[in-house]
């Protein structure tokens, strides 16, 4: 049966417990390359693509609210510096 999308959400956490994202990443890019491309086992297969499919979602995930919070914190900023120019005039 191939890994539904439950089980393929805890194998990814339990992977990023015990190592970081970028080697989750290469981890399931060489599980990929060397055992789903190759194998004729198409629950491994499909499993091994799921799994990976949300890692690298969850990752690009993480950017976008990195890159939001940049914003947030530059637009913030930007505030705070317009407010306090206005108290000095």
């Amino acid at each position: 049966m191939v890994t539904n999308k439950s089980d393929a959400i805890q194998f990814y956490k339990i992977l990023l417990d015990w190592c970081s994202p970028q080697v989750a990443r290469m981890m399931l890019d060489d599980m990929d390359f060397y055992i789903a491309d190759t194998t004729d086992n198409d629950s491994v297969k499909e499993s091994i693509k799921l799994v990976r499919k949300y890692l690298y979602d969850m990752t690009m995930e993480n950017e976008m609210i990195d890159d939001e919070e940049i914003e947030h914190e530059t637009a913030l900023k930007e505030l705070m510096d317009k407010q306090r120019g206005m108290t000095k005039e």
